[in-house]
């Protein structure tokens, strides 16, 4: 069995740094915290991975700085085979003219020595790099640099619970279950309950590849603009006991600048949350459902074979990794559609413990949950009735999450047929 490498997991981990913040224009805080109260906080991790080798980082965060509800993240780790990575994020600022409005400013630069791409330009054979039917051992690898910046900006609508003349949802927790109003969850309509955002999102994104004995460097260049419609209707996204949640989203890469080609994506993303109630053994049990499902209209096979107006990997219709198809490798597949399926079942014991242990009681764990889950979904060549349900890749695993500085982190364990995973990621799979 294969260990798949946690590559970007551990930079998700430390930017749990962006702290006490929960998703963008808004923030999650205990019941005995003072809100704008500044906090800070570092945290040391070191890992092992197939690809990166052994490696230390620092991650550290800062809360209400400049503004209340804003916070500073940064993370850096080093390893044996010379690979590096650093990275920042600047969240939940806003300006006094524009108060419905959030802004972003995210930077990562790294260089990987082993870094594996599962994917192709060349889609002459059903069984391509990167498709539905291709081999897991059919990839590119080597050494890759990776410059990777964006700019977002989130524009909360007046109507459900964005009406207020604060448009900042504040939730407020005992022992991280939220005693504060929840947001929505109750009923369906975005004009009484639930939070609509609407977001836009500039990125830009280098990476190259130089394989082993190759002279020729393989470059992916992409800068465009993401727009998104965001209808939050839970009890708390963090963590949602109840509600559901929809997504629409359309990137757009215009071919301007020093970019590889113009493409365009489209996505939608949709969630359910059930509950399941209370037990002797369970504070909370509640019951995730995703689906997900993306399509690249410009996607065009030209007659040898090649793939033009496409996304570079990172982009478009793809799966694997950390939130979408766990236990296959990060990018495992990517094509012109792809449709996923995930279910969780999240087991939130009473005792905690965890808090009162001499190295975790730093990290301020709130809970812990178990959870079980199963995922399965498919990319295709095309957008048809057998994209969602022939010849779907699955996988099955368990995770232990816990919420510390008022944000969940994950440790999944996932397994499929071409091996198992191990992922550490802050946030809930269906709530990032």
């Amino acid at each position: 069995m294969n260990r798949f490498p946690p590559v970007r997991l551990l930079l998700g981990f430390a930017l749990l740094c962006a702290t006490t913040l929960a998703q963008a224009n808004s923030i999650t805080l205990d019941e005995k915290e003072v809100f704008g109260e500044k906090r800070r906080g570092v945290i040391p991790y070191a890992f092992s991975t197939d690809s990166l080798g052994t490696g230390v980082g620092l991650g550290a965060f800062v809360s209400g700085v400049i503004q209340p509800q804003a916070g500073l993240g940064l993370t850096g780790f080093v390893t044996d085979n010379d690979s590096w990575l650093v990275a920042g994020i600047a969240r939940n600022f806003r300006l006094a003219s524009f108060p419905r409005a959030f802004f972003e400013l995210y930077g990562q630069f790294s260089h990987f020595t082993d870094e594996r791409f599962y994917d192709s330009p060349d889609r002459s054979r059903p069984d391509s790099p990167g498709s539905n039917d291709s081999d897991k051992d059919d990839y590119l690898s080597g050494v890759s640099n990776d410059r990777h910046l964006e700019f977002t900006m989130r524009y909360v609508l007046p109507i459900g619970a964005g009406r207020k003349d604060e448009p900042l949802t504040i939730y407020r927790t005992r022992r991280g279950m939220l005693i504060s109003p929840p947001q929505g969850g109750r009923g369906w309509n975005p004009f009484t309950t639930g939070k609509t955002v609407l977001g836009a999102r500039y990125f830009y994104r280098y990476r190259d590849l130089k394989e082993p004995g190759q002279k020729e460097l393989r470059l992916a260049k992409t800068n465009g603009l993401e727009l998104w419609l965001d209808y939050d209707n839970t009890d708390f996204l963090e963590n949602p006991t109840y509600g559901n949640r929809q997504k629409i989203t359309l990137t757009r890469d215009f071919g301007w600048f020093d970019s590889s080609n113009s493409w365009t994506n489209i996505e939608l993303d949709a969630s359910w949350y059930f509950d399941l109630g209370t037990s002797d053994w369970f504070r909370q049990q509640v019951l995730a459902l995703d689906f997900w499902t993306s399509h690249t209209p410009t996607w065009k096979v030209e007659q040898d074979g090649r793939v033009s107006n496409r996304p570079p990997p990172s982009f478009g219709s793809r799966l694997g990794g950390y939130d979408r198809l766990r236990g296959y490798p990060l990018g495992r597949f990517h094509d012109k559609s792809a449709v996923y399926y995930g279910a969780e079942l999240r087991m939130m014991p009473r005792v905690n413990g965890l808090d009162e242990l001499p190295v975790l009681k730093y990290l301020e764990i709130d809970w812990w949950q178990v959870v079980g889950f199963v995922e399965a979904g498919r990319v295709g060549r095309s957008y048809d009735s057998d994209l969602y349900f022939k010849d779907l890749k699955w996988d099955l695993g368990l995770s232990f999450r816990v919420m510390t500085f008022r944000l969940p982190v994950r440790l999944d364990w996932a397994f499929s047929d071409e091996g198992y995973a191990i992922w550490a990621m802050y946030g809930q799979p269906f709530s990032r």
